[in-house]
């Protein structure tokens, strides 16, 4: 097979060549970036449907909410006229449907002959205090209790395409709002920005990867092995691979996210452990009688079978991400396990077009063999300092495991000097709580939004919910009844909610005067009312909870006359804890099944498979472990990072067990070891330090997320290390004998 790849091996690389132009507007689109919600989830998924439900009847939910805070109070002259002039800006950028705030509200005049701004050119404090006095409900909305900030919710329009258009939109939005107020005094929130924010962060960790982690691999492959067209070899099968991947991953209409950000060193690391390996076996094998070609085809030969099986291993621990929930997880799984795949193909293609060109050096493979047998001559003279040490740290794993959290909290994966981070808790130090939780209300046969029933429930459950810790204030239908009759009545206009017919009155004087307001609160097509509770940015966990608690008092005070859900993007948000649980124990299970299964179809033997594998798991054990004692949580980024770390630290194991058996064949098990770790030790040392490399680089990247993730996976592949040059060999010549 090999001799007919290399007789192949122009007109497949003019193909690949060919390929590569044809996948370039594919490799334009990729390098984008989206990790809106939309992205984490299935098409299918039910949180999802309901999110597209909620779009569809009241609009784009991603609403921009803008704080003006002065440090005295915003009750002058000349702030008054900032906080009209910026409305005024903002309101006429071309993306915004409407801007909801002090500097364009209109109230009514006094016997519904109309409407009059709020602010004038000429409006004294004085007078807006007295104004506002009257409106408390009003007044909760524009400004909080002091006036030292005034809020403007910034309702975006739903456009085509929008997740692609979000970045440039919100850059417009800071761009008119810096021309009109100082960069101090206003502070920009809400799920859009941190969409963006992930974004940029994602796109800045992609290119530092792309280019310094390459970098740092080729450099220590030149330190390991001094020739030039070795790294060439190297840097081909990367190259290639990535590129290709990349390419169908936005051929097929991807963009980069938080996960898929990392594609480009996952593929950096097998293409360089099988580089490695096959470059081993040259020099382990190459004899004076052979010439480069020779050598090079023999070596290829050589280790196919056990390249070809670490590859289906690999990509399986990656597969398995498809029995995932979560749609970016299952994206991931799929385009790692082709990037995998695509190592394979141009380990073997470049091999047979670029080893031929450099003889082997043997020199330097002897020695570490020769370093490597003395350590394991160690390791058994000292085995049972060896076992105890094993012991002690697989019950300290199991100890961090038991203190393991599952929890995602978005704003963890910033940095904290980031603007989102400093914006967000400037808002939420000024206002309060302010990230939305949207309901839905329903009135049942026979109630209308505005029976006088349902609006007396629906008050009681604001006023219930604003007691809860982490709660703010609560603004939905209701409130636009309420706080109409307070503009004409003043404080005493609350009483009128207990009449239906001035309900009635009003309703037809909302939806006449007001439509836009009205329909940011009331579906009048299907009759569904929107509440919107404002809480604190919480995890999904404490979201989760949060939730429950809202949606049994919403049951309790309003379920006789209307079905309450909840809707908009938080329940997604929310669910992400369930979904991170059952991808980490599915994938980890499922992973470690299937690559046992072809293990054991690999080596036909059930014992020997059994020795290869469960060792495997002690790197788990000792990142999970980690991870409980250093307060890390399992979140989207880290969920099945056990799955892919066990299809990782298992390549080494196949390539020392087939490695083994033909060592073990007319040998001794004490010399099959020795023969073993001198022939393939080698090649597992020089691995395991590129790959520690590799991972580690991701302690620099930008988002938490990416630093855990390099953090966690380096101190596997030491764990990893201990267990194929002390643990493998104990339990093999425990249970090898003779």
């Amino acid at each position: 097979m090999i001799h007919h790849l290399y007789r192949l091996r122009y007109p497949l690389l003019i193909l690949t060549l060919v390929s590569c132009a044809w996948l370039w507007p594919g490799i334009r689109s990729a390098v984008e970036v989206d990790n809106s919600l939309t992205v984490w989830f299935r098409q299918d998924d039910p949180a999802l449907i309901r999110y597209r439900q909620f779009q569809e009847r009241f609009g784009n939910d991603e609403v921009v909410i803008a704080m003006v805070s002065a440090p005295e109070s915003l009750l002058t002259p000349a702030h008054l006229q900032t906080l009209i002039r910026l409305t005024s800006a903002l309101d006429a950028l071309p993306d915004v449907e409407q801007v909801i705030g002090p500097g364009n509200m209109q109230i009514p005049v006094k016997g519904l002959q109309g409407t009059e701004p709020l602010l004038t050119g000429t409006t004294s404090p004085a007078a807006l205090t007295a104004t506002l006095f009257q409106r408390p409900t009003l007044r909760q909305q524009l400004f909080n209790a002091e006036y030292t900030t005034a809020r403007l919710l910034i309702v975006l329009k739903k456009i085509p395409d929008f997740d692609r258009q979000r970045s440039r939109i919100l850059d417009s939005i800071r761009q008119t709002a810096s021309r009109n107020i100082s960069g101090e005094q206003l502070h920009l929130g809400g799920i859009g920005i941190i969409y963006t924010g992930l974004n940029k962060l994602s796109q800045q960790d992609f290119g530092f990867f792309l280019g310094v982690g390459y970098l740092l691999m080729l450099v220590l492959f030149r330190w390991i092995y001094k020739r030039p067209v070795l790294i060439l070899y190297a840097a081909g099968i990367i190259l290639l691979s990535t590129y290709l991947t990349l390419g169908l991953y936005g051929t097929l209409g991807y963009r980069l996210n938080l996960m898929t950000v990392l594609l480009p060193i996952i593929i950096v690391l097998p293409g360089i452990m099988d580089a490695i390996h096959v470059i081993n076996e040259r020099n382990q094998l190459a004899t004076t009688r052979q010439t480069a070609r020779e050598s090079a085809l023999a070596a290829l030969s050589h280790v196919f079978r056990p390249c070809l099986f670490t590859m289906c291993t690999t990509a399986t621990g990656f597969l398995t991400l498809l029995t995932s929930p979560m749609a970016i997880l299952q994206t991931f799984g799929a385009f790692a396990a082709l990037g995998i795949a695509l190592c394979f193909v141009f380990t073997y293609l470049l091999g047979v077009i670029i080893l031929p060109l450099s003889p082997p050096a043997r020199e330097h493979t002897v020695v570490t063999g020769r370093l490597l047998s003395r350590f394991l001559l160690f390791v058994g003279i000292r085995k049972k300092a060896f076992r105890i040490l094993s012991v002690i740290l697989i019950i300290l794993s199991g100890a961090g495991i038991s203190r393991l959290h599952i929890d995602t909290y978005t704003l963890g994966y910033f940095p904290e000097t980031d603007t989102v981070v400093t914006d967000h808790l400037a808002m939420q130090k000024n206002w309060g709580p302010y990230i939305p939780l949207e309901l839905l209300v329903e009135p049942k046969a026979g109630y209308t939004l505005w029976d006088k029933r349902l609006i007396s429930a629906a008050r009681t459950f604001a006023d219930s919910a604003e007691r809860i810790p982490g709660v703010g204030q609560v603004f939905g239908f209701f409130s636009l009844y309420q706080s109409g009759f307070e503009g004409l009545y003043g404080e005493k206009g609350v009483r009128y909610l207990r009449s239906q017919s001035a309900i009635n009155a009003s309703h037809r004087q909302l939806t006449s005067r007001y439509p836009a307001l009205a329909q940011t609160f009331i579906h009048e097509a299907t009759q569904t009312g929107r509440i919107t509770v404002s809480g604190a940015m919480m995890s999904a966990r404490t979201l989760t909870g949060k939730t429950d608690t809202l949606m049994q008092l919403a049951r309790r005070t309003m379920g006789t006359y209307a079905t309450v859900n909840e809707a908009g993007y938080q329940p997604m948000y929310a669910g992400i804890v369930q979904y991170v649980t059952s991808s980490q124990v599915n994938s980890l299970l499922l992973s470690f099944v299937t690559i046992f299964a072809l293990v054991w179809l690999f080596i036909r033997d059930f014992r020997l498979a059994a020795l290869t594998v469960i060792p495997n798991l002690f790197p788990v054990l000792i990142m999970m472990g980690l991870m409980g004692w250093a307060g890390i949580n399992l979140d989207t980024a880290t969920a099945s990072i056990g799955a892919i770390v066990l299809s990782f630290c298992v390549d080494d194991s196949i390539h020392f067990i087939y490695t083994y058996q033909s060592f073990r064949q007319g040998n001794a098990p004490e010399r099959a070891r020795m023969e073993t770790i001198t022939h393939i030790g080698p090649a597992i040392v020089q691995t395991a330090l590129v790959l520690f490399a590799g991972f580690a680089l991701m302690m620099f990247g930008s988002l938490k997320t990416v630093q855990y993730w390099g953090i966690l996976t380096a101190v596997a592949i030491t764990g990893a290390l201990y267990g194929e040059l002390v643990i493998f060999p104990l339990i093999l010549e425990r249970f090898d004998r003779r």
